[in-house]
Formats: C-alpha cells, structure tokens, sequence
C-alpha cells in the first residue's frame, strides 16, 4: 500500500513538471511569436512608406512623358523594393504559422486508453 502511495505521488510529480514545462515553453513560443507580430507591423509601415514612393515616382515619371511609367529606372527600382518588403513579410508570418504549429503539437500526448474488452459491446 505504501508503494501505491509512492508511485501514485511520483507520477503526480512527474505529471505537474511536465504541464509546468510545457506551459512554459509555450509561454516563450508566445513571446516570439508576440515579438514576430510587432516585427511585421514595423514591416507593414515601411511597405506603406515604399508604395507611397512608388506613388509619387510614377506620378513623377508620367509628369515628365514617360509612356510606360513603370520602365522607368526610379520607378522600377521602387516596385522592387515594395515587392521584396512584402515578400520578408510573408517570410514572418510563416514563422509565425510554425510557431503555432509547434504550440499544437507540443501539447501533452493524450495516454493510450486501456482495453477493458468493452470494445464492440453495445
């Protein structure tokens, strides 16, 4: 009986560390992905400063006669910088998607149910 006592009190320890562990590993996966949420807001702001760019370069290149504005050095360089802000951008947000997928599956696995011979009775 005693013996009972102690493996029940030893798996009761071992259950608790392991939810106080994952807890606090998820509470970091949180943090970055808190961290990485801020990083593409700062991204979003310089994506609207380079379209505002953008704007005003090809407004510029259509007030000087260019035809086809966006051939224009300035122009191009602009449309370049704007797609490879966003595409650094998607990069965060698919680090975010892992985190999360590292938070889901990171979870306590469930305890493979025992048999009683239930099964299939009705």
């Amino acid at each position: 009986m005693n013996s009972d006592f102690k493996d029940k009190a030893a798996a009761a320890a071992k259950k608790t560390w392991c939810v106080l562990w994952n807890f606090t590993l998820n509470t970091g996966r949180r943090l970055k992905i808190l961290g990485r949420y801020t990083l593409a807001c700062w991204q979003q702001q310089k994506i609207n400063k380079a379209s505002h760019t953008l704007g005003v370069k090809t407004f510029q290149a259509l007030e000087q006669g260019e035809a086809n504005p966006l051939m224009a050095p300035e122009v191009n360089g602009a449309v370049q910088k704007v797609k490879e802000l966003k595409e650094i951008k998607e990069k965060n947000y698919q680090a975010i998607a892992a985190i999360r997928e590292k938070i889901c599956s990171g979870g306590a696995q469930p305890a493979p149910e025992e048999s009683g011979g239930e099964e299939g009775s009705q």
